[in-house]
């Protein structure tokens, strides 16, 4: 009965978002609080919230020697590890962030007017990424998707243009003959997004190819 009545409880929206505040329950998606309340409230931070994901693919692109590609990063993270590290490379990727806090948002361009260099290489947008389309987006070497099926909301359908299935289609799309596309098993939504992975490398069109601790590569079929 206790049980029963804890869940009543956190299906209010009302209550959801006080103890999102108050820090009792912080969910990192907007699943409970909405977009906006996310978009304004919430932000990843590196380790604390038990995500490995972005380390390593660090780890990944250094290892495999990974430079002068154009990479598409879903979820930079309030650290922007991703493009910190990248700027030490050599020859450093282009790499294209995409982020939907505002609270990660405004840490890049304080990143940026501390070493303005930061921009040179590593470009972060604020926005929805269901909002995306084949005709914003460019041609790509290497995409992440480690946040598959963790940011959809049903509700907001009628104002973005993809869900989970058609944004890996878009992704795959725009990945160049040669490109890869990496997921993250550790994501709280694997069981979801794996599913819609497994039924593209079914249709034909990615393959598994390699695999680094949490991190499962795909390289696009022709």
């Amino acid at each position: 009965m206790v049980t029963i009545k804890r869940e009543i409880i956190t299906q209010n929206p009302l209550v959801r978002r006080l103890l999102y505040i108050t820090g009792i329950r912080r969910p990192m998606v907007p699943h409970g609080v909405g977009m906006t309340y996310y978009q304004k409230n919430s932000a990843w931070d590196l380790g604390k919230d038990g995500c490995s994901c972005d380390l390593e693919l660090v780890e990944y692109l250094k290892e495999s020697k990974i430079e002068d590609k154009s990479i598409f990063h879903f979820g930079t993270g309030i650290h922007h590890i991703v493009g910190l590290e990248n700027q030490k490379l050599d020859r450093p990727n282009e790499i294209l962030g995409i982020t939907a806090s505002a609270i990660e948002h405004q840490a890049y361009i304080q990143l940026v007017f501390k070493d303005t260099s930061l921009a040179k290489y590593y470009k972060v947008i604020f926005v929805d990424i269901y909002t995306l389309t084949d005709k914003i987006l460019p041609k790509l070497d290497i995409a992440t998707l480690f946040h598959l099926c963790e940011f959809y909301l049903p509700e907001n359908a009628p104002m973005i243009h993809q869900n989970d299935e058609s944004l890996l289609q878009l992704v795959i799309e725009k990945l160049h003959p040669d490109g890869k596309i990496i997921f993250y098993t550790g994501s709280f939504t694997w069981s979801k997004a794996q599913p819609i992975v497994q039924a593209c490398e079914a249709s034909g069109k990615i393959k598994q190819i390699d695999r680094y601790k949490s991190l499962l590569i795909y390289a696009k079929l022709p």
